[in-house]
């Protein structure tokens, strides 16, 4: 009866520590693909294809949200597998799930190709072979150039940011419309908009990234009137891009009017890091708050 009893028990806790072992690699996997981040370029894809598409289907929403949703989870998770030994260093990465040990790297970097494989596949098989070009295009400039380049170039910020601005041309090939001016004037605006959204973060944690061997300017910039300085440029070169179209008749008064208050905002903000004395932490965070606030506004360059 005892020996019954005890075999029970142990089936039990077999089982037990099965589920649980089961959860750890499903929140792992997740944790993998960075569902927010992920999310931020689905949203930028769809916002291009509802705004240029002749005929909204929500077969072809849903599967343009499933495809570039994938892609995105599948670079961010090459991204952490490429980064596993750096990522243990860093007070902002050390709880990832290689560094935590809850997946193997092999785990990682199979379920990273598996996921950008698949949604380039879908991209292909429901929108066509230009709009899973870009697809392809975006996986590989940010995890197989912005990704190693981090550790050589200050100037890699420059091109994750690339690939951060294509989202908007998949949704505007998958709508059949690659050649949208807004759709363009999106992707361009994307691409200035991350400068100074990267740059406020590198300055928050400049410490961890100098603690990992990686040369991003605010690393390298000791004093902080560089960065300041290159977010001021980017910012400036945001409000022209909106600026001069919005002036002349090409985007709709209120619309544009909303997308130039955002940049607007963050090229203020950028300037108060440029002039702030002493600790820089403060502005930066602000300005990176800026950032997020004003993305909304930009995204109505789309419709």
């Amino acid at each position: 009866m005892d020996s019954a009893l005890n075999n029970s028990a142990s089936e039990s806790e077999k089982t037990r520590t099965s589920t649980e072992a089961f959860g750890r690699t499903l929140r792992a996997l997740l944790d993998l693909a960075k569902p927010k981040i992920a999310a931020a370029s689905v949203v930028t894809a769809l916002v291009t294809y509802i705004a240029n598409a002749e005929n909204i289907r929500l077969a072809e929403v849903t599967t343009l949200v499933l495809a570039c949703g994938m892609a995105a989870a599948g670079s961010l998770a090459f991204n952490q597998w490429w980064e596993r030994d750096s990522d243990p260093l860093m007070r902002r990465t050390r709880s990832r799930p290689l560094p935590q040990n809850a997946i193997s790297p092999a785990g990682a970097l199979v379920w990273s190709l598996a996921l950008s494989f698949a949604g380039c596949l879908l991209l292909r098989i429901a929108f066509g072979p230009t709009t899973a070009g870009l697809g392809l295009a975006t996986i590989l400039i940010y995890a197989g150039i912005y990704t190693p380049l981090k550790r050589r170039s200050a100037r890699a910020t420059e091109v994750g940011s690339i690939s951060g601005a294509l989202p908007p041309l998949i949704g505007a090939a998958a709508a059949g419309a690659l050649a949208s001016p807004s759709a363009w004037l999106l992707a361009a605006a994307l691409f200035l908009w991350q400068m100074p959204h990267f740059y406020a973060i590198g300055w928050i944690h400049r410490n961890d990234y100098r603690t990992a061997g990686l040369p991003l300017l605010p690393v390298c910039d000791s004093s902080g009137h560089r960065t300041g300085r290159w977010m001021q440029i980017y910012s400036a070169l945001l409000i022209l891009l909106i600026l001069i179209p919005w002036s002349v008749g090409w985007l709709p008064e209120i619309s544009g009017a909303i997308a130039l208050a955002g940049s607007l905002w963050i090229f203020i903000r950028s300037w108060k890091f440029h002039t702030t004395k002493g600790d820089r932490i403060s502005a930066a965070r602000r300005l990176f708050h800026a950032t997020l606030l004003a993305l909304p506004a930009l995204l109505i360059l789309a419709l």
